[in-house]
């Protein structure tokens, strides 16, 4: 057990094991699976050293920023999915509607003898995490298990580039990438009453017609759950893997995993993610180092940044530089200004960011390279880089099915100069790095995108 946990553990406040506590709840909040779960494993091996029956529990609530149908669906289609396979190995998994899920968090965990939740990443959620521990008697773990290696373990600052942050995790990544064994309960709880006001539905759209959310954002053709980011992760071994270095950067063809959403909502590990591709490929392939450089590299470096930069989702969070040459240049005169309902609604100038913002809208996904383009572009549009990069955040946050995500918020922030460097200067960028519509049109057939993105 312990190679398996190893820096994955933490308990968040100092308290004894309630030994009259009924049961041992798992609030799984981030890792929504029942497979390759470092927390659901540690909750059942609790469970059976102590010899109290499992509760797992997922309170909805639809006061969230940003609670839209898109968003809802594909994580309630992960969840029940989550649901059928906990419960088919003998564990109670409960979903209820709730208020205020700190409260009804402290309500139910006054008659547990621990608590176990996962690991937070960004600031909302590492503060309720936090207003939890410090109000229960019981012991509150985190479990880090959406991470290849547990942030703090690779740094204890937030790394400036890539390049250092490579070199960190590479040489950790041997002891962290291990199977995790599967456990068996000892208590079968799945039959047990716990006291809570259960949703029964067992279909995701039917969830959502109870929640006072808003249904104006489209759903996504993509569905959710672990089937579903298997089925993404064995096709894209099988048919993408082999051309990922060469073509990944090219959204007019089809070389992505498509598992960001999926590993957003914790849907899949990453760790089995890895393990997968190396049970096919060798470790030293071109494109499975590619390929790794983004899953490994990139998406826990994005951790990092949220982890360690508390701005890590507002302009103020940049590099001083960057803010610095950006200011020099904010009044600098722009050809083209538009509003917030203009690049909400895809109404620009430009058939290339249009596109973009429009496979956006109809999909919930965005390619990761016109990502970039479709940033860099806001700095241009707007006058003001601090509303650029709002508003960047704002159209990332409600349409992505991967924003709210470090990854997003570390994107956003590298467009602004984040882990990035000084380039020649420039008007309105000033030495931020740029990118052009003719420097598109130069990498790949962009022109085959846009019509891609018609289609849809």
């Amino acid at each position: 057990m312990e190679q398996e946990f190893a820096g994955r553990v933490k308990v968040i406040n100092r308290r004894q094991f309630n030994t009259k506590g009924k049961y041992i709840i798992y609030w799984m909040s981030h890792s929504h699976r029942a497979n390759f779960n470092y927390s659901l494993e540690f909750a059942i091996e609790l469970s059976n050293q102590s010899g109290k029956p499992l509760l797992v529990y997922f309170p909805i609530t639809d006061k969230y920023k940003h609670s839209n149908a898109r968003y809802y669906k594909f994580m309630l289609d992960g969840i029940l999915e989550a649901k059928k396979f906990v419960e088919e190995r003998g564990i109670k998994f409960a979903i209820e509607k709730v208020n205020d899920i700190k409260q009804r968090i402290i309500e139910l965990s006054e008659n547990a003898h621990a608590l176990i939740t996962d690991k937070a990443y960004l600031k909302y959620y590492r503060k309720l995490n936090k207003y939890i521990a410090d109000r229960l008697d019981v012991p509150v773990y985190e479990i880090e298990a959406d991470v290849c290696v547990p942030v703090e373990i690779v740094s204890d600052k937030q790394e400036p580039y890539a390049f250092t942050f490579r070199k960190k995790i590479y040489s950790l990544l041997e002891k962290y990438i291990v199977e995790l064994k599967q456990r068996e309960p000892k208590i079968k709880s799945v039959s047990f009453d716990f006291g809570i006001e259960e949703i029964t539905f067992n279909n995701s759209l039917e969830i959502l017609n109870i929640l006072n959310i808003d249904k104006s954002v489209s759903l996504s053709p993509f569905v959710g759950g672990y089937s579903q980011a298997r089925k993404y992760l064995e096709e894209f071994i099988e048919k993408k893997l082999h051309r990922y270095k060469e073509f990944r950067s090219h959204p007019e063809l089809d070389y992505q995993s498509n598992l960001s959403p999926y590993l957003h909502f914790g849907q899949i590990s990453p760790i089995e993610v890895v393990l997968e591709v190396l049970s096919k490929y060798g470790r030293k392939d071109e494109n499975v180092d590619s390929f790794f450089n983004e899953l490994i590299v990139w998406r826990e470096l994005a951790r990092n940044f949220c982890y360690y930069n508390p701005n890590y989702n507002q302009y103020e969070g940049i590099p001083d530089w960057a803010k610095e040459t950006l200011e020099e240049h904010k009044n600098d005169k722009r050809e083209y200004i538009y509003t917030i309902e203009e690049l909400e609604n895809a109404k620009t100038h430009d058939e290339y960011w249009n596109s973009a913002q429009l496979e956006l809208l109809k999909t919930g996904k965005m390619h990761n390279y016109m990502r970039m383009y479709w940033c860099k572009k806001l700095i241009e549009w707007t006058d003001d880089p601090k509303k650029a990069f709002d508003i960047a955040c704002y159209l990332n946050d409600k349409y992505e099915l991967d924003g709210r995500d470090p990854n997003g918020y570390a994107g956003i922030s590298w467009c602004f100069g984040t882990h990035d460097r000084p380039w020649k200067e420039r008007k309105i960028f000033g030495k931020i790095r740029y990118m052009s519509a003719s420097g598109l049109e130069a990498k790949f057939d962009i022109k085959k995108y846009v019509e891609k993105v018609k289609n849809l």
